[in-house]
């Protein structure tokens, strides 16, 4: 098992620790391509999970690869920031409370069944930075929870609830206007 180290720790990134663990690593540019499914059908994979993915997961890599399926880390609590940056949207919404939640990956976006769900309050200093690495934070110790204590006979997912819930795109230019209007920030400044 990885543990993350935040803080004055070295950092490492997925392919840094991938190849550190001898991890076979595959870059590809559509996730539901013939050679792509072709590779994670090879591995013969028990789960598949995605984080910080930007692609939509068809149907023959959500349901058909993986023994136990196909499930999500997403930063928010859903419904709720479904899709594109959701640190973004919480803080120019005025969003006291944001989280991660574990899903199954549906049809859709943002749209499966729940698996389990942690919240994260939002501070006056937040900026998309902080809040990304909080809901980050958090969300990997829930992944890593609900992974150690998984099993598949007695774990029962839970639909989302019904409504007309936004799916959220990358930032506009509009947007952005908005948000930095209200004074808010992606980063903190650095002092020196």
């Amino acid at each position: 098992m990885l543990r993350w180290r935040f803080g004055k720790q070295k950092r490492f990134l997925p392919s840094q620790l991938a190849r550190g663990h001898g991890v076979e690593q595959f870059v590809s540019a559509d996730i539901n391509d013939q050679r792509s499914v072709a590779k994670l059908r090879s591995w013969n994979p028990d789960l598949i999970i995605s984080t910080n993915f930007s692609h939509y997961l068809g149907k023959t890599v959500r349901e058909c690869v993986a023994r136990y399926g196909c499930w999500n880390l997403h930063k928010s609590l859903l419904p709720k920031y479904r899709g594109m940056a959701p640190s973004f949207h919480a803080l120019l919404n005025g969003s006291t409370k944001v989280g991660a939640t574990l899903h199954v990956v549906a049809k859709g976006f943002d749209s499966g069944d729940l698996l389990a769900q942690v919240e994260v309050p939002v501070t006056d200093t937040d900026t998309v930075y902080s809040l990304n690495r909080k809901t980050s934070v958090s969300g990997g110790k829930l992944l890593c929870s609900f992974v150690e204590n998984y099993d598949p006979r007695s774990t029962n997912a839970m639909p989302q609830p019904v409504g007309e819930w936004k799916n959220y795109t990358y930032p506009t230019s509009c947007e952005v206007r908005a948000f930095l209007k209200k004074g808010l920030r992606f980063y903190a400044p650095v002092h020196e």
